[in-house]
């Protein structure tokens, strides 16, 4: 059985609710600005944030093996966030953000294909839960058959920018902990968004795209809070991954994220809440966890 320590699930909770937060916030500011300066005020905004928290601690641990890690995790965090953003400013959040119900999918795909780590009754079931969940959303209002479900997910750019996301996450979490087991959780979080900064800023000079940096005043306050919600949420997960399984952690992020972007989408953004979105939905938040825990029975 599966223990959580109460500072965990604390961390946990505050770390989904951020991440759920930041989604909103990008899909507000992403049709007002090219994701590229989006994401440069997005990643930059965190570097006080996670600054401060090393400050604070006087956290700051190094290691000499920390970097091959560190740089390909910063260069895997940052190609995903592009395509987060190249999503949400193409497609709804409600139809988006649950595609990233495929990363624990993928990674033990991955694990079977190249470490052959046979998924369990159990992860099968949950994998299959999960896609039938996901193709759920992608439901054609005048033709439910399963060819035209395939061809919607298929032909939605937004989904395909989205799954590249969730290959590019299924291979973070390890990352992070790999780097964690090298450095501070707050130094490691520190570094992550100074190396992605100063690769955003040298493309932006470099391309002499500096003056977009002037956003829109209507985009300026979603892309701060959405930067802030990130920098706190990134900090509790990295905290949470110290004190409690990779797995705990990310199914009830998941779960969270799954009901939030449904939920904002619908409040916030007009997005229609139809039946096969609430059944895919469901699905998922039962899916999720059977792939991600430890067997339950």
């Amino acid at each position: 059985m599966l223990a959580v320590s109460l500072p965990a699930l604390i961390l946990t909770l505050f770390c989904a609710a951020g991440f759920a937060a930041s989604d909103y916030f990008r899909k507000a500011a992403a049709d007002h600005v090219p994701p590229v300066v989006l994401l440069t005020v997005f990643v930059v905004g965190q570097v006080p944030i996670l600054g401060a928290w090393v400050w604070v601690t006087d956290g700051f641990t190094l290691t000499d093996g920390y970097w091959p890690y560190g740089l390909v995790t910063a260069a895997t965090g940052l190609l995903a966030n592009l395509f987060f953003l190249l999503a949400l400013r193409i497609s709804s959040l409600s139809l988006t953000v649950p595609v990233l119900g495929l990363v624990p999918v993928i990674t033990t795909v991955f694990a079977a294909i190249a470490l052959d780590e046979i998924p369990t009754t159990q992860q099968s079931a949950g994998i299959a839960l999960s896609v039938l969940g996901l193709l759920s959303l992608y439901v054609p209002e005048d033709n439910p058959n399963p060819i035209a479900v395939i061809k919607r997910f298929a032909t939605d750019k937004g989904a395909r920018y989205m799954l590249a996301v969730a290959v590019l996450w299924s291979a973070t979490a390890p990352l992070d902990k790999a780097s964690m087991a090298l450095s501070s959780p707050e130094t490691h979080g520190f570094i992550q968004v100074c190396l992605m900064s100063i690769a955003l800023v040298a493309y932006l000079l470099i391309a002499q795209q500096q003056r977009a940096l002037s956003i829109a005043k209507d985009a300026l306050r979603p892309a701060v809070l959405a930067s802030a919600a990130a920098g706190v949420a990134y900090g509790c997960q990295l905290l949470a991954y110290q004190m409690t399984l990779i797995g705990a952690v990310e199914s009830l992020k998941r779960v969270i994220g799954l009901l939030s972007a449904l939920l904002l989408g619908r409040i916030f953004l007009g997005e229609p809440l139809t039946t096969p979105k609430l059944i895919g939905i469901a699905l998922m938040i039962i899916g999720v966890p059977l792939i991600i825990l430890p067997p339950l029975l």
